[in-house]
């Protein structure tokens, strides 16, 4: 049978709508067990990812953070502290991502959650070859060591990584389409800017300690 309801603007309305479609049919079934109904809609396929998107977030991005640390240890030699470190501000990086997504009003949704997923690989780069050449100097003193890294691979790292991505990346801020300058656009500057900030500052802060 049919049914319908008034006209839905937005994501929220289309969300709560086919939850409560999915409520009405199962108190149908349950007052008739003998006949099973179940709501449709062209537009519900697109928003059954919001069942389980902050569960599924969670679980990738948590598979990723481990995975991150597993080849850390490995690439860095089995020296546990260093892989914390990478481990540690990829972490940090990914927490200032989603927070950086509640400022801009970016929804979690399939596309954002592809890009944090991306914003993991990109935090890796920005600090691993600093823990890296951290670990790999021959100084004694902790500080000695930071500075080594941040003069040795620091210029790199800014020039090589941050603005070749930025370059990369700033054509998406003229798109006409919401699309490309939101989930794109916005969500990549913030990592390459997150990146650099905490590569650069935060990292050899903390390895000089």
């Amino acid at each position: 049978f049919t049914v319908s309801h008034p006209a839905l603007s937005g994501s929220r309305d289309f969300i709560a709508s086919r939850r409560e479609a999915l409520d009405l049919a199962e108190e149908f079934n349950s007052l008739h067990p003998n006949i099973t109904v179940f709501p449709y809609s062209y537009a519900y396929h697109f928003y059954e990812q919001y069942d389980t998107i902050v569960q599924e977030t969670a679980m990738n991005l948590a598979i990723c953070v481990v995975a991150t640390f597993l080849v850390s240890l490995i690439m860095l030699g089995f020296q546990l502290v260093p892989a914390l470190v990478v481990m540690g501000t990829v972490t940090m990086v990914t927490v200032d991502m989603l927070g950086v997504m509640v400022v801009w009003g970016i929804e979690l949704n399939a596309i954002s959650l592809v890009n944090l997923i991306m914003s993991v690989g990109i935090a890796v780069e920005f600090s691993a070859h600093i823990v890296k050449s951290y670990a790999a100097s021959g100084e004694r003193s902790n500080f000695a060591r930071a500075r080594y890294a941040l003069t040795t691979t620091g210029p790199s790292v800014f020039s090589g990584i941050t603005l070749t991505k930025f370059v990369g990346i700033v054509v998406l801020a003229f798109a006409k389409s919401r699309l490309f300058e939101v989930f794109y656009f916005r969500m990549f500057l913030s990592v390459i800017i997150l990146g650099v900030l905490h590569s650069l500052i935060f990292l050899p802060a903390l390895l000089a300690l």
